[in-house]
């Protein structure tokens, strides 16, 4: 067993690292070519590993509250790496019986989050774990519930090209993130005040999400401009 966990954890750790690595690659390279497509697709086969893995190593090893919620974030950065993907592939057929499968687990998951946070909070309190399960439990059922809706009602036409990147950048984020806060203890030192390791949680957020904002805002200026969309294959 303790051979397994170790090959688990090297594996989770590899991939981990390389997705951080290689999902840099599709940001800075020419949308649509080869190697923005190749690269992106490697991003997500990590992204698939680093789930599992999470998953493996949660269920195999003693509970650990962080463990139990990093796993929680490696699901809603799967979801989002996998649905930003599988956006290039459903502008023409629109989702499939998997991409639904995919949604509706995620609803369910993002329900056990929430639910769990709420039952931490009734236990001790507006704490740390509660906080952050009742908040990333609430952020998947938004895009879950997102993608549920969109299931059944008419998008905009380069819905897929916006859906597409928001969510691998979403993804990154979350990744960074997970793999930041498990070594700010390495990082920081020990005399660094309780805000950098909050500031940690955040700022990875707010700064990804600001530079998302401002990319859909330059290619729904582009569209509008020139009536001719960038297609990514």
């Amino acid at each position: 067993m303790k051979t397994l966990i170790i090959s688990l954890l090297i594996l989770h750790i590899a991939t981990g690292f390389t997705a951080l690595l290689v999902g840099l690659i599709p940001m800075f390279s020419k949308k649509g070519d080869k190697l923005h497509n190749r690269a992106g697709l490697v991003y997500v086969y990590c992204m698939i590993t680093v789930a599992i893995t999470a998953i493996l190593l949660c269920g195999l090893q003693p509970f650990k509250m962080m463990r139990l919620f990093l796993t929680g974030i490696a699901i809603f950065s799967f979801y989002l790496s996998m649905t930003g993907w599988r956006a290039t592939k459903q502008k023409k057929t629109g989702p499939t019986s998997f991409d639904k499968g995919l949604t509706f687990v995620t609803l369910l998951v993002s329900i056990a989050m929430i639910g769990f946070g709420m039952y931490l909070m009734a236990l001790n309190g507006a704490s740390f774990f509660p906080i952050l399960f009742s908040f990333f439990g609430v952020l998947t059922l938004i895009f879950a519930g997102r993608d549920v809706r969109q299931m059944t009602q008419p998008t905009e036409k380069m819905h897929w090209f916006f859906q597409h990147f928001t969510r691998i950048g979403g993804s990154y984020i979350a990744t960074f993130t997970a793999a930041l806060v498990t070594n700010l203890a390495r990082i920081l030192p020990a005399n660094a005040p309780e805000w950098a390791g909050t500031l940690g949680w955040i700022a990875p957020s707010i700064i990804g999400g600001m530079l998302i904002g401002r990319t859909v805002a330059y290619y729904k200026k582009k569209f509008s401009a020139t009536k001719t969309p960038v297609v990514v294959a």
